[in-house]
């Protein structure tokens, strides 16, 4: 292994015990602070059509801010992203085949979407991110690195990542199946069969939404970040067609 990342063997044991539970991103990020500098971290899945499936984010500064950041990028700019065309040539179908495994970069000076810019970049005080982009059967996943007190020193950070992003993507990767296995292993059985039309997190994110929970009380219960239960709220208002959380209650008490 490379001894340029001094406290691999712990981060990496810290992490695989974190596996499934809401701490894994923060100890990932750990290990990425310490051999790299990196502030904030985030995760995210697509679909096979592009779309955002799950998203999670870490900081080392402010937890919040990514968070925020993270939720403006899911609802508003993941397809205005400057990678995303590498990943999807449109929202309809996979862009044309590329590595398995992709080592990006983006600097706030290089960005030409000015308002992307400000509200991603400028506004959160990131200089650059450091992306890995994999993909496994019909879903993409997209680890985002962001720098906001130190510059990114691309050849170390480019020799390091080389070394480790495999292992690092393995990890991210397996951590989502855990949290979609235990949200299915956890859902109740009277909610299971009800509404069909709806994926097992959509489910369990309605059934928490009856008991009158938050986007971030949903998030700490399932393992996700708010912006990525906004999501499965807009998905569960479109599938059982309602407009609004009043409309959704009246029609699950019923």
């Amino acid at each position: 292994m490379n001894n340029e990342l001094p406290v691999q063997d712990a981060w990496l044991a810290e992490a695989v015990q974190h596996l499934g539970s809401p701490a894994f991103h923060s100890r990932l990020l750990e290990g990425l602070h310490t051999a790299l500098g990196v502030d904030h971290v985030s995760y995210l899945s697509y679909d096979a059509q592009g779309r955002v499936q799950a998203a999670s984010a870490a900081s080392v500064l402010d937890q919040d801010l990514i968070e925020s950041t993270t939720e403006i990028f899911v609802q508003r700019f993941y397809a205005r992203d400057p990678h995303y065309p590498l990943m999807f040539s449109d929202a309809r179908r996979p862009a044309a085949p590329r590595p398995e495994l992709q080592l990006l970069w983006t600097s706030a000076a290089g960005i030409g979407d000015a308002e992307y810019r400000r509200l991603l970049f400028d506004r959160p005080g990131f200089d650059g991110k450091v992306s890995l982009v994999r993909r496994w059967r019909e879903q993409t996943c997209y680890l985002n690195l962001y720098f906001s007190r130190t510059k990114v020193q691309r050849e170390r950070t480019a020799r390091l990542m080389r070394a480790h992003a495999a292992t690092l993507m393995a990890l991210a990767h397996r951590h989502d199946e855990l949290v979609a296995m235990q949200q299915q292993l956890h859902a109740p059985a009277t909610q299971a069969g009800a509404w069909p039309q709806l994926s097992p997190r959509e489910r369990e994110t309605a059934r928490l939404m009856t008991e009158g929970c938050t986007a971030k009380e949903i998030g700490r219960r399932l393992s996700l970040s708010p912006a990525t239960v906004i999501t499965y709220k807009e998905r569960v208002y479109a599938k059982l067609g309602v407009q609004n959380l009043r409309e959704f209650l009246t029609l699950a008490a019923h």
